[in-house]
């Protein structure tokens, strides 16, 4: 993958580059070592789809797991994933909010779901985390409008966030945000192609070798 789309939210970008560029740095070199096609395992039955998408799932594994040992999460060896995600809990102790990942009071959010996901990270979620002393400012990681069509219908992208950013303005509660939008290479979309073309001409056996999820192929994506 590379960063095609940078958009700095209450000065986020510079704020990021001068007081924390090692955490930019690590989140865009994990980014950038994500490969699409090993990412490309969602079978679709949308008619106006390609017959194999994204999955913004392994997307999120993929990011997360990488990014786990770095610091971003805490270990939890016994747990399935391996990691724990930060968390904070709210009144009463029984609801609790998430972050993808906090290094150093930088918070981490991946969201390859739909808009209204986004707006929540930004305007809501990195707001408690930070009224808790936990962050002072925000990476949110999503994809460039190349990769809508190859993904389910309803996931939201770079530009209709920053469009819609753009429209609100600051507010005094918001901290500094730094939208960065991913999508493949041109050599990665042929890899892409050749993936779907070996599908299309043997969807069994990309099956049966675990490149394409055997589960309920069209599902809609969630927030992550």
């Amino acid at each position: 993958m590379k960063i095609t789309g940078i958009y700095g939210h209450k000065d986020g970008q510079n704020y990021l580059e001068r007081r924390h560029p090692d955490e930019l740095s690590e989140v865009i070199s994990v980014t950038e070592s994500l490969n699409p096609a090993v990412a490309l395992t969602k079978q679709s039955s949308e008619k106006t789809k390609p017959p194999l998408l994204f999955s913004p799932v392994d997307m999120n594994d993929f990011l997360k797991t990488t990014l786990s040992p770095r610091g971003w999460t805490e270990p939890a060896p016994n747990s399935k994933k391996g990691f724990r995600e930060p968390r904070i809990y709210l009144e009463g102790g029984r609801e609790f909010r998430e972050m993808d990942g906090i290094k150093n009071k930088v918070g981490l959010e991946i969201q390859f779901g739909k808009y209204a996901f986004m707006g929540y990270d930004i305007f809501s979620k990195m707001v408690i985390f930070s009224k808790r002393n936990l962050i002072d400012c925000g990476i949110e990681l999503v994809v460039m409008p190349s990769m809508i069509s190859n993904m389910s219908t309803g996931v939201s992208s770079f530009t209709q966030i920053v469009m819609d950013m753009r429209a609100r303005g600051e507010a005094d509660l918001d901290i500094p945000t730094l939208i960065l939008g991913m999508e493949p290479t041109t050599e990665e979309w042929e890899e892409v192609e050749d993936k779907r073309d070996r599908f299309r001409k043997n969807k069994a056996e990309l099956i049966a070798n675990g490149e394409v999820s055997s589960g309920r192929e069209g599902a809609k994506p969630g927030p992550k």
